[in-house]
C-alpha cells in the first residue's frame, strides 16, 4: 500500500505538523525526500519526493527566480512542500506566499513545521516507510553526504569547520557529540561537557550493522550509552568521537549521518593538518638555526621578527626529552607518534610559547615574566611536567618525560646559551636521581645544578676520583673485602640530614642496627659528622663514586657485548679490518675517544 503525504500528516510522531493548503493533493504517493537547500538537488528528483526547505536559499533571490523555481520543480511531479519558517529567511513572509500560490494552483500540499524544529526525523520516518531497510540506508548516506557538503560549502572559510560539524551532526542524531584530541582532552564539545574523554576498563568493541572502515566502541557513561569511534587523519593524527544516547537510541540511519560526519571531519582536518606543517616545518627551520647560532646578526634580527621575538625582551629555552623505557632505546614508529603527542599536549598548555619538535626532542622559546621568580617557574614546569606523566599513564605508553631548564638571557641573540644550558640539564637527571634516590626526579633546571655542573666540564674520570676524601676510601675497601653496607647506610644517613630514625625508617632495620653501622663508620673511617666541610666533601665524594659504579657497569655491559662480537668475527673468519674496529670500539668504551 502506497505511502502518502496524508499518512505522515496523521503520524502520532509529528503533532505540530499543520496543512497549509493542498489538500487535494494528500494522497500523492510519497516515493521519496529531498531537502531544497542541497546543491544540485534537482539533478536527483524521479518524481514524488516531498521538499523540506526553511527558504535560507531564496534568501538573495528575486520573486522571479523564486517562482521560476517553483515551476521548475512542479514539473519534476513532486508529492508535497514541508516549510520550516524561520524570520531570519523570510523576514517579510514573501517567499512563503510564493510558494503557497504555487501549491494552490498545482493542488500541491504544503505542510508547515514550527522555526525550532528538526526535520532529520522527518527524513528518516520517510525513507524507512518509503524503501526497504538497505535502500533507506544508501538514500540516507547520500542525503546526510549531500547535506554535510552543502553545509561545508556555505561556511567556506570558517575556521571552526570542526565545530560546526560535529554541532550539525548532534541536530541530526538528536544526541550530545563530542570531539577529542588523541591525548582525550575536549576539542569540541555540543554540550557542557568539557572534560576529559575516559575510556571504561568495560569499554567494548562495537560493530554497527553498516559497513564501515571506522573502529566503534561502546560503553556506559552513567545511566547512558556512549559510543567512541576512533579515527585518524594520515595514519598518524588519532582523533576520538563520542556520542551518548541521551535523548534516544541511535538507529542505523544515524550510524550513516556519522559517518559521513567523520569522513567530512577527515577532510577537514587533512586541509588544517597540511597547511599546519608547511607553518611548523618553516618555523622549525627558523628556531633550529637561531638555537644552534647558524644565522648571521641580520639573519637572526629577521628571523626573531618573523617568530615575533624582540631583543628588548627576556627569553629562556626549555628543552623537552622523552626517553624510550625499552631495552634497545630505538624508537618505534609507535613511539615516535607519542611524541607528537604531547607536543599537542604541551602546545595545548602553553599556548604562547614557540615549539619545535626534533624526533624525540621537544624545545620551547618562551617569554619570560618578570613578575615570575625562578621557584616559582620551576613549580610552573613540575606542574606541566605531571600534567603530562599522568597523560602518558593513561595511554598506557612506556616513556620517561624529562623537563630541562636554560637560564633567562636578554634578546634573542643569547637564546643559543639558554638552550645549551637546558640541554645539559636534560644530561644530569639521571645522576641526580641516581645520587638522591629520587627515581621521580624530572625536571631540572641548570642554574641550581651547583656541584653537579663539574661534572660537565671534566672529562677525565681520574680527575674526578682524587676529589674522594682518603676518609671515604677506607670505607670503600672494606666494604669490598667484607661486602657490607656500610657505603650505603651511610649515604642514606646523609640524604636524611643526619637522622637515625629516618635513615632505620628508610632501610626497613632496626634503630640499633644503624647505630652500629654509624660507629663502625666512624671507627673505620675517621668521618667527623660535626663538621660541615667534611660532611660536604664526604657528600661530594659518595656522588662521585655513585658515578664511577654506574661507569664500570657500563663498560663490563659494553665489554660482553664488544667480547660477542669478536668471537662472532673469529668465527666467521672476516677480514682483519674487523678484529682494527674491535679494536676501536674497545677504546671508545674505555676512553671516550677515537
Amino acid at each position: 500500500m502506497a505511502y502518502t503525504v496524508r499518512k505522515l500528516l496523521e503520524s502520532e510522531q509529528f503533532p505540530k505538523m499543520k496543512l497549509l493548503c493542498g489538500e487535494k493533493g494528500l494522497d500523492l504517493e510519497v516515493k521519496g525526500i529531498r531537502i531544497i537547500e542541497i546543491e544540485d538537488m534537482e539533478r536527483y528528483l524521479t518524481g514524488g519526493e516531498i521538499l523540506i526547505t526553511n527558504l535560507q536559499v531564496y534568501l538573495s533571490c528575486s520573486d522571479r527566480e523564486v517562482e521560476q523555481h517553483f515551476e521548475d520543480l512542479v514539473k519534476s511531479d513532486i508529492s508535497g512542500f514541508i516549510v520550516k519558517k524561520r524570520k531570519e529567511y523570510d523576514p517579510t513572509g514573501r517567499r512563503l506566499s510564493l510558494l503557497e500560490k504555487h501549491c494552490k494552483k498545482y493542488e500541491i500540499p504544503l505542510v508547515e513545521i514550527p522555526g525550532d524544529f528538526d526535520y532529520w526525523g522527518i527524513i528518516r520516518h520517510v525513507m524507512i516507510q518509503v524503501f526497504d531497510k538497505d535502500t533507506a540506508r544508501l538514500k540516507y548516506f547520500k542525503i546526510t553526504h549531500d547535506s554535510f557538503n552543502s553545509f561545508i560549502l556555505k561556511n567556506n572559510g570558517s575556521s571552526n569547520t570542526a565545530s560546526d560539524i560535529i554541532k550539525f551532526l548532534s541536530i541530526m542524531i538528536e544526541n550530545p557529540v563530542v570531539l577529542y584530541y588523541g591525548n582525550f582532552n575536549c576539542m569540541v564539545s555540543t554540550n557542557s561537557d568539557n572534560s576529559k574523554l575516559i575510556l571504561s576498563d568495560e569499554i567494548q568493541p562495537y560493530k554497527p550493522n553498516i559497513i564501515t572502515k571506522f573502529q566503534y566502541m561502546k560503553q556506559m557513561k552513567g545511566s547512558c550509552v556512549q559510543y567512541v569511534v576512533k579515527f585518524a587523519i594520515l595514519s598518524e593524527v588519532e582523533i576520538y568521537i563520542t556520542i551518548t544516547e541521551e535523548n534516544r537510541g541511535l538507529t542505523e540511519l544515524d550510524y550513516m549521518a556519522i559517518e559521513n560526519a567523520i569522513i567530512n571531519l577527515q577532510y577537514g582536518f587533512l586541509s588544517e593538518f597540511a597547511q599546519d606543517e608547511v607553518k611548523k616545518k618553516y618555523q622549525r627551520d627558523i628556531i633550529h638555526n637561531i638555537l644552534n647560532g647558524l644565522l648571521s646578526s641580520k639573519e637572526m634580527t629577521e628571523a626573531a621578527a618573523q617568530l615575533g621575538m624582540k631583543e628588548s625582551d627576556t627569553y629562556r629555552v626549555v628543552d623537552f626529552h622523552t626517553i624510550t623505557k625499552n631495552v634497545q632505546r630505538k624508537y618505534t614508529k609507535e613511539q615516535l607518534h607519542e611524541v607528537g603527542v604531547i607536543e599537542g599536549e604541551l602546545m595545548h598548555l602553553l599556548p604562547d610559547a614557540l615549539i619545535y619538535r626534533n624526533m624525540d626532542q621537544i624545545v620551547m622559546i618562551q617569554q619570560v615574566d618578570s613578575n615570575q621568580t625562578e621557584l616559582e617557574y620551576q613549580k610552573e614546569m613540575e606542574e606541566v611536567e605531571d600534567v603530562i606523566q599522568r597523560s602518558i599513564l593513561y595511554r598506557k605508553k612506556d616513556t620517561d618525560f624529562q623537563i630541562g631548564i636554560g637560564k633567562s638571557v636578554e634578546g634573542y641573540q643569547r637564546l643559543k646559551e639558554s638552550y645549551h644550558e637546558a640541554s645539559q640539564a636534560i644530561k644530569y637527571i639521571e645522576i641526580i636521581r641516581q645520587v638522591t634516590g629520587d627515581k621521580n626526579k624530572s625536571v631540572v633546571n641548570y642554574s641550581n645544578l651547583g656541584f653537579f655542573q663539574i661534572f660537565g666540564k671534566v672529562d677525565d674520570m681520574t680527575e674526578l676520583e682524587r676529589c674522594i676524601p682518603e676518609t671515604l676510601k677506607k670505607l670503600y675497601l672494606y666494604d669490598d673485602e667484607h661486602k657490607g653496607e656500610l657505603i650505603t647506610t651511610l649515604q642514606m644517613y646523609l640524604r636524611n640530614n643526619q637522622s637515625i630514625k629516618k635513615t632505620a625508617g628508610a632501610m626497613f632495620v632496626h634503630y640499633r642496627t644503624i647505630s652500629y653501622r654509624l660507629e663502625k663508620i666512624k671507627q673505620i673511617s675517621g668521618i667527623n659528622f660535626d663538621n660541615a666541610n667534611e660532611v660536604l666533601a664526604v657528600s661530594n665524594g659518595l656522588i662521585i663514586y655513585k658515578i664511577e659504579k654506574e661507569r664500570e657497569i657500563v663498560l663490563r655491559h659494553g665489554f660482553f657485548f664488544l667480547n660477542e662480537v669478536h668471537k662472532k668475527v673469529l668465527y666467521g673468519r672476516v677480514s682483519i679490518r674487523w678484529n682494527r674496529f674491535y679494536k676501536k670500539i674497545k677504546k671508545l668504551f674505555l676512553f671516550g675517544t677515537l
